[in-house]
């Protein structure tokens, strides 16, 4: 099921991308044959000539825009320049102003479960994207996804807390997870829904978002055999908030779990409200969330196995 999420064409104009070598020079030779001339193809895409023989020699990145434009020039199809994209601009600790990726970026369990924790308990800014947890496996899932779904060359900054761990990584890549559907910025002061590619997906789909989000943002009530969901919000942002939840409680009937209606906004001492909802305390629903969802965080999955070891 390789369906194309994010294209070159979705990419901004002024984004920079690292070409295969061969395939670049050949490109903007063609181009050049094309056109007449280095001066005059200069005049076409409206830059000085000395950058057309800097991009085609590798030594600066190529922007999304003139690639759009050398492909309309050459007659090449969109498809065989993204296939051929092996990196993009993104400043790193190391110095490099680049970093590897594969493209374009497909729809997959692996980018449902990095949304899925991006949404929770992580953080996308203009300059990076940011995840901490308390739990080294939920960390550990974060830093495999984003290898799987863009390159394994992309390693984050690493910051051991004393409560945990915070993983940091390069800048554009935040850039790109926007485009998936993931919220920039405070989460707590705007309105974001689940991304459409996910609530039309299919059951592992479904299932690796549902469990990212539940490993960040439930509870385990092994007393009461329940399950409790809660995330927060600014007093504006409460009407859509609950739409957000009212679609994650129908991708849980998706899947063949009960979730009990939402519960009354709380305040926080922040100032924020916290929305919760619960699982029907009942000992086959919480089988029937372990069987088709499931935690990754091992504290979890031990609560939930107490829960059924009582009572099954």
């Amino acid at each position: 099921m390789n369906e194309k999420l994010i294209e070159l064409e979705d990419l901004p104009d002024n984004l920079g991308v690292k070409l295969e070598d061969k395939f670049r020079t050949e490109l903007f030779d063609k181009a050049i044959s094309i056109a007449g001339g280095v001066r005059k193809l200069s005049f076409i895409l409206g830059c000085h000539r000395d950058s057309i023989r800097l991009w085609k020699n590798g030594a600066i990145l190529t922007k999304i825009g003139i690639l759009k434009k050398i492909a309309e020039i050459t007659n090449t199809d969109i498809p065989a320049i993204e296939s051929k994209i092996v990196a993009i601009r993104s400043k790193r600790s190391n110095g490099k102003d680049f970093v590897k990726i594969k493209f374009p970026i497909f729809i997959s369990p692996e980018l449902a479960s990095l949304v899925g924790h991006i949404t929770g308990d992580g953080n996308l800014s203009k300059k990076q994207f940011s995840y901490f947890n308390q739990s080294r496996e939920l960390v550990d899932e974060v830093i495999n996804c984003t290898k799987f779904v863009f390159s394994s060359d992309i390693d984050p900054e690493e910051f051991e807390k004393a409560d945990g761990w915070e993983i940091e990584f390069p800048k554009n890549l935040a850039l790109i997870l926007k485009l998936c559907g993931v919220p920039l910025g405070e989460k707590v002061s705007q309105n974001f829904q689940i991304p459409s590619w996910i609530m039309n997906g299919y059951s592992e789909i479904k299932r690796n978002y549902i469990r990212a989000l539940f490993d960040d943002e439930s509870f385990v009530d092994s007393s009461r055999k329940t399950i409790i969901f809660g995330m927060s919000k600014n007093q504006d942002f409460l009407d859509g908030h609950k739409k957000f939840l009212n679609n994650l409680r129908f991708l849980l009937k998706n899947l063949n779990v009960k979730a009990n209606s939402l519960h009354k906004p709380q305040r926080n001492e922040s100032g924020s409200f916290q929305v919760q909802f619960a699982l029907p305390n009942n000992v086959h629903n919480i089988f029937e969330f372990s069987k088709n969802i499931g935690f990754t965080n091992i504290q979890k999955v031990r609560s939930i196995a107490a829960i059924l070891d009582k009572n099954i």
